[in-house]
């Protein structure tokens, strides 16, 4: 496993994400809803890696649509992780590239993803299939 490391603009937040994959191998998304069309998400996620993410600070986290997933960011300078979500126990996360530093990815090959006609029951079942594990550490609330 090879660990690329990321953080926010304030370095208050950090984010690993640890996978075998190289990024040229990265499996690359952008989803078309209007939150991460503003935000400009691209994601990526590795169901058999981790992501980890750590702030000396609580998250900000931002619900929509059908609230099965936070979307979380920096409190102070206001930068975009990702999303995470429990599911039966298990923490999941897809993460934003955009956080990541030291690495070449080509932006323009994320594939388009339309997921506002998923269902609750089939969004968590992506989900579980390719979503990473995620490790999230921060202060108690």
């Amino acid at each position: 496993m090879v660990d690329y490391a990321g953080r926010c603009h304030c370095g208050a937040v950090r984010a690993t994400l640890r996978t075998e994959n190289v990024p040229r191998q990265w499996p690359l998304r952008r989803c078309t809803c209007s939150f991460c069309v503003r935000f400009g998400g691209v994601y990526t996620s590795d169901p058999s890696g981790q992501v980890e993410i750590h702030s000396s600070l609580e998250l900000r986290r931002y619900r929509f649509g059908q609230r099965t997933a936070d979307f979380l960011f920096c409190p102070t300078c206001g930068v975009y992780f990702g999303a995470a979500c429990e599911i039966e126990g298990t923490k999941l996360a897809v993460l934003n590239v955009r956080v990541l530093e030291g690495i070449e990815l080509d932006l323009t090959k994320a594939q388009p993803m339309d997921v506002d006609e998923e269902t609750a029951e089939l969004r968590n079942a992506r989900r579980r299939r390719g979503w990473t594990p995620l490790v999230l550490s921060e202060p108690p609330e």
